[in-house]
């Protein structure tokens, strides 16, 4: 249920407000509604003083199997999606399944990692979306639904909230822009970015007033 609610409230959202928007900033926010949650939410509930990071990582599994399905499902979904999105599963998987060899090699991934991200990130600004106070408005819509809905049910289950939120709330904005790039070219970019930076300053915030 942590999972899947809100994806069931935000995936038809996305797609209803994609019919009253332009082409590139429709195909940025279906991208962020069916991508994973943010990939580094674990290590966020962690680092912010949360309490069940081993939570945030089972529903964070669950967000990517979830978002998969979606990619799947969707029409027009591109080779290159459905492939990362394949990738990122079955080095999941395997990272499970190989506990002392994924430590062994857990430090140079991480960075790898970090390192990729920020080129996703720095070829998608060069790539020249428009950044406007609508681009804005929509991707505070899209992260506060999800958001809002993941609190909730966590709220009426009786779960870690911060856990439910950090993981199952967030959309991961890496895996949304080149997603948003595979299905609606650069311009669709602009909304994973913007919502990029609203969940690092969030994020930022909360490692800091924990220091």
């Amino acid at each position: 249920m942590l999972v899947v609610a809100p994806y069931a409230v935000s995936v038809p959202v996305a797609f209803v407000a994609a019919d009253r928007l332009d082409a590139a900033t429709a195909a940025g926010l279906v991208a962020l509604g069916i991508a994973p949650g943010a990939l580094l939410a674990p290590a966020l509930v962690n680092a912010a003083g949360g309490r069940r990071s081993d939570m945030a990582g089972a529903l964070l599994l669950g967000t990517v199997v979830m978002s998969f399905v979606l990619v799947v499902t969707r029409p027009g979904a591109s080779t290159l999606a459905l492939t990362a999105a394949q990738a990122f599963v079955v080095a999941s998987l395997g990272a499970g399944a190989l506990p002392q060899v994924r430590d062994r090699i857990l430090a140079p991934l991480r960075w790898a990692g970090y390192l990729a991200a920020l080129v996703v990130v720095v070829l998608a600004v060069a790539g020249g979306p428009a950044f406007d106070a609508g681009t804005v408005v929509v991707a505070l819509g899209a992260v506060a639904v999800t958001l809002v809905v993941a609190g909730a049910v966590a709220l009426a289950l009786r779960r870690d909230v911060f856990s439910a939120v950090a993981a199952a709330g967030t959309r991961d904005p890496i895996a949304a822009i080149a997603l948003a790039w595979a299905t609606g070219g650069a311009g669709a970019t602009a909304v994973p970015l913007v919502s990029a930076a609203i969940l690092g300053i969030v994020a930022a915030a909360l490692v800091l007033r924990r220091r």
